[in-house]
């Protein structure tokens, strides 16, 4: 029986859900679109430009390792069903933020670009030279980070979506709630493939140092180019991630729960409460479930 069973919450469904956002035109209007704040802003423009390539990494090192759990005969019908939904959510997500960076370069900021192809580069090598078991430790690490980041902002720090243009905040909306359905599929085919809680740990410590520089350096570049990369807002950056009501503080509990030999993504079920904030723009964002 594979080791997903035991914990699987018995109503889930993991939806795949269509969107098109036009993400130029709130861009065009107000380059500062978050609060007209160019740190706030760019941080997630930042952070949703790591995307597209990551999300290619954890499809490649969850195809891998599912294909040595079929070898291995423990792929059960309901996980093969998971898994699928999995990689089309991923792969939607990474053509919308895919539309979102290019209009970013379409704005100016080419520099993304080569960003992008820094992360393409480490995703090709890494499949050739990194193990698969270590594939799914750092891809179940950095799901359970996205994870995290979506209830933080929807439960955490709600307040900070709200004023956000209709697209930004529909795709991030819409991306959060698939992350937290699909949570525990990359962290079960880790543990039914290795278990081991080294290898997740040092998936864990790589995914730390990993997103803190990639969405640093994005970050840095985007305020640089803008010109907006003083004392008073690298102060007011520091804080933001680092100071008592920081993201950092915001995460650590969620941090300390992946820490534990005995973690589960579905040790906690975020479902309801970020589907009542999902539900309330559904409509209006027309996000709409559809068969692939």
């Amino acid at each position: 029986m594979i080791y997903k069973q035991k914990i699987r919450p018995k109503n889930l469904e993991l939806i795949v859900r269509k969107v098109n956002f036009d993400y130029a035109h709130p861009l065009n209007k107000n380059r500062y679109w978050a609060e007209n704040s160019p740190m706030l802003t760019h941080f997630f423009n930042a952070f949703q430009a790591t995307f597209p390539e990551g999300e290619k990494l954890f499809i490649q090192a969850a195809l891998d390792g599912a294909s040595i759990l079929m070898k291995k005969g423990k792929m059960s019908a309901q996980f093969r069903s998971d898994l699928k939904n999995f990689i089309r959510q991923e792969a939607l997500h990474s053509r919308q933020h895919i539309k979102w960076t290019d209009a970013l370069i379409q704005l100016g900021y080419k520099k993304l670009k080569t960003y992008d192809n820094r992360l393409r580069r480490f995703r090709i090598f890494s499949r050739k030279h990194f193990p698969t078991v270590v594939r799914l430790a750092i891809t179940a690490a950095a799901e359970h980070y996205t994870a995290s980041l979506a209830y933080l902002f929807t439960h955490v720090k709600p307040n900070i979506l709200i004023n956000f243009p209709l697209e930004f905040k529909g795709l991030l909306l819409y991306h959060a709630m698939e992350e937290i359905e699909h949570k525990s599929v990359c962290f079960d085919l880790f543990q039914n493939v290795s278990g081991s809680y080294l290898i997740r740990m040092f998936g864990f410590l790589f995914v730390t140092i990993d997103l803190i520089y990639s969405v640093f350096i994005r970050m840095r570049y985007l305020l640089k180019k803008d010109r907006k990369f003083g004392s008073r807002l690298r102060l007011n950056l520091f804080n933001f991630i680092f100071g008592k009501k920081g993201l950092v503080k915001g995460l650590s509990f969620r941090v300390k729960d992946f820490l534990k030999p005995s973690f589960h993504p579905w040790n906690t079920d975020e479902r309801e409460f970020i589907n009542k904030i999902f539900q309330k723009y559904q409509s209006e964002m027309n996000i709409i479930p559809f068969k692939v």
